[in-house]
């Protein structure tokens, strides 16, 4: 397997470590088993970590940035001082650094004898010093002693910073090397990657001579973890973040303090970076780095079947405690819909407060899977508030549109069949394998608003919107010859018509489904892409699942089993499957600037839990139920494990339990393009991603169940 790298950068000319058709044959499985021991790169190196993902640990880490073990080649350590409110990440590191480091507030400081210290850290972010603390540091660094800023407001009278922060949030830190070697930072290559989440940059107005780059911001940058630029490129319309004024000043225009409160990411290049701070500070190497916040998944072999079901059983534990949290008046006014991606410089990241039908519908399932597996009562109820969330408060009854499901609080007249679809697929599974849901005859409501704006070929245009929908208008929408090719807005709207038609035997949902599934098959594997060509298979593989199972034809299995091999490609050797999109034809590929794949370039390492591997627990689940065949069950196996492997775990129960949308396959943490506008990289949505692999851990447990009653 070829994956030479260029720094940290996968090229796309490379082979791309999935399976050929060759090596995968005519096998649909991927059992544990075959998983390598290690990812061998180009230089012949094995990566090993926590959960198999790459990233090796502190002790493992070449001379330079291991923390401990040089200090004592140092000599006596220096004397430093830091000022800081309270504690914090950062002073932690320092304080490890030796005996001879002492931290007090500002004010305490300015009573201070400075002339005993040989070295400072500011850690004030945003704050004006005391004029008589000020002009005894400057004094102090005059003498050439070294001064560490966070992002004070002014220091050393040529700096005057901008009144009001600058958000960080769509901006990345580039790393931009001294040409000077002996002062480079080790571990980081020039064109390094590194992102503060939700921070804020105090700009300097004005510059130096003098002044040195080590970190600049880049807003937009495409790519993964690895910006390829030339140094003039980097710098072009950058702005610092991290940088030297002489041989002794070091000043940051950010907040790096709580860096692992904060989840700052890839974690290994930040421990690098803040360890080389600490020494370059107090000339003693940290002999501590905080443990990270959150950790993925249990260390545990998932091979072993016994471990598998504890763990699987844990992970759903955990999933419905992080889902309760979020619940609106028990579930009576829905679900909000989880986290943002921002994470501020203390840690604490933002909510996403809207209420979403989706989300309730997903969730609402889940509830209902666990007090079916557990026999929780209350479950069984919160289940049923919010399905009568979302089929009474959130569905238009009578009139020329009757059944359309609104689509969430702030977008109150729109209609996504996406939407709808996974709002109602609970209902469906549980008519079909629990007894018939009360809210069938609503679930079909929906569905025949739907079908009337279907076009021709069995595929709606991707939304539709009250203000819009005259009679005129809806007839125009199905007489039109084609819909819009895509399995992101389309092929779960198909599972749910098919899965109606399996329990009401309605021709019309199976006639259009049908139409729709193949029409987005004869364009296979070239559909209109939303984020990446791995989604669209991802999609497909649910409804072309009940598509067989619903008519029985070889030609709609063939269709499975092509569409299963093609997303195998995709497979990363340690389980889950990385995003890939063949010309970069998604609409949201290698964007920045609105909703945005985390694609940035074939061949990146990440794996997207929002919008691809998310489907595939309980569409590997269906697809074993409809066809017997137990490689599919391998298959959910797989993917069911991958997802153990990726769960958050955390003694903060904001997140502990859920899943961030991006999962880095070789850092093994959470870790994508920022860019997008509402759902980057660590957003955790209550449905799309937890509520969907949650029901797709306990779906085979309850066909299990159901196959039980039936015999």
């Amino acid at each position: 397997m070829d994956t030479r790298k260029t720094g940290a950068w996968i090229g796309s000319e490379q082979k791309k470590p999935g399976l050929t058709r060759k090596e995968f044959g005519q096998k649909l499985s991927v059992t544990d088993k075959t998983i390598p021991e290690g990812i061998r790169h180009g230089d012949g190196t094995v990566r090993f970590s926590q959960n198999e993902f790459s990233a090796p640990p502190l002790s493992d880490k070449p001379e330079g940035t291991r923390s401990a073990d040089r200090s004592a080649a140092r000599g006596t350590p220096v004397r430093c001082l830091i000022l800081a409110e309270e504690r914090s990440d950062f002073t932690d590191v320092l304080e490890s650094c030796g005996d001879s480091v002492t931290r007090v507030t500002a004010e305490e400081a300015v009573g201070r004898d400075l002339a005993e210290y040989d070295s400072f850290c500011v850690l004030a972010y945003g704050k004006v010093l005391d004029p008589r603390l000020r002009v005894r540091l400057e004094a102090e660094a005059a003498k050439g002693k070294r001064i560490f800023t966070e992002a004070l407001s002014s220091f050393l009278t040529i700096f005057t910073y901008s009144e009001r922060p600058e958000d960080t949030t769509r901006r990345r830190l580039v790393v931009l090397q001294p040409k000077e070697s002996e002062t480079a930072i080790p571990g980081l290559e020039t064109g390094d990657l590194l992102d503060d989440m939700g921070n804020a940059m105090m700009q300097p107005s004005l510059s130096a001579p003098d002044m040195t780059p080590l970190l600049i911001y880049r807003e937009h940058v495409i790519a993964h973890r690895h910006f390829r630029a030339s140094r003039e490129e980097i710098l072009k319309d950058g702005k610092f973040g991290l940088w030297t004024v002489g041989e002794n000043v070091m000043m940051s225009s950010f907040t790096l303090h709580n860096f692992n409160k904060a989840r700052f990411a890839p974690r290994d290049s930040w421990r690098k970076l803040i360890s080389w701070i600490a020494e370059w500070i107090t000339r003693s190497a940290p002999a501590v780095l905080p443990e990270p916040v959150v950790r993925y998944g249990p260390d545990a072999d998932l091979t072993d079947d016994g471990a598998f079901e504890k763990h699987r059983r844990d992970a759903v534990e955990r999933g419905m405690r992080w889902l309760g949290q979020f619940l609106v008046d028990e579930g009576a006014g829905g679900i909000r819909e989880g986290l943002r991606h921002t994470i501020d410089p203390e840690g604490r990241q933002a909510t996403a407060d809207g209420v979403r039908n989706d989300c309730t519908g997903e969730c609402a399932g889940v509830f209902r899977f666990y007090a079916r597996l557990t026999g929780d009562k209350e479950a069984d109820r919160v289940a049923d508030r919010m399905q009568e969330f979302c089929f009474g408060t959130m569905m238009i009854r009578g009139g020329l549109l009757d059944g359309m499901m609104r689509w969430c609080d702030t977008q109150w007249n729109a209609c996504y069949q996406d939407d709808v679809a996974r709002a109602i697929l609970p209902v469906l599974l549980e008519s079909l394998f629990l007894g018939k849901s009360r809210y069938f005859a609503d679930a079909c409501r929906a569905l025949d608003f739907l079908v009337r704006t279907t076009a021709k070929d069995g595929c709606r245009v991707s939304r539709t919107d009250v203000p819009n929908l005259t009679e005129d208008s809806i007839r125009a929408l199905a007489e039109a010859e084609h819909g819009l090719p895509t399995a992101h807005h389309n092929a779960y709207y198909h599972a749910a018509l098919l899965l109606a038609y399996r329990i009401g035997k309605n021709p019309v949902y199976l006639d259009t489904a049908r139409r729709g599934l193949e029409t987005l098959m004869a364009l296979h594997p070239n559909t209109v892409r939303e984020q990446s060509e791995t989604e669209e298979f991802c999609r497909l593989i649910l409804p072309l699942a009940c598509l067989t199972e619903a008519t029985g034809e070889k030609k709609h299995r063939d269709m499975l089993e092509r569409v299963t091999r093609d997303l195998l490609t995709h497979r990363w050797p340690t389980g889950g499957y990385f995003e890939w999109d063949t010309g970069y034809t998604a609409h949201y590929s290698r964007e920045s600037r609105d909703e945005c794949s985390l694609l940035t370039e074939n061949g990146d390492p990440v794996a997207d839990l929002l919008y691809s591997v998310n489907w595939l627990p309980l569409g590997f689940a269906y697809a074993y139920h409809a066809t017997g065949d137990r490689q599919y069950r391998d298959l959910w196996r797989d993917a069911a494990a991958f997802c153990l492997k990726t769960q958050i775990r955390s003694e903060d129960p904001l997140t502990d339990g859920s899943w961030c949308r991006a999962f880095d396959l070789e850092l093994g943490e959470a870790y994508g393009c920022p860019h997008d506008i509402g759902w980057a990289a660590c957003c955790s949505e209550t449905g799309w991603t937890d509520a969907e692999i949650l029901m797709g851990l306990m779906l085979p447990k309850l066909l299990e169940r159901s196959r039980k009653k039936t015999k």
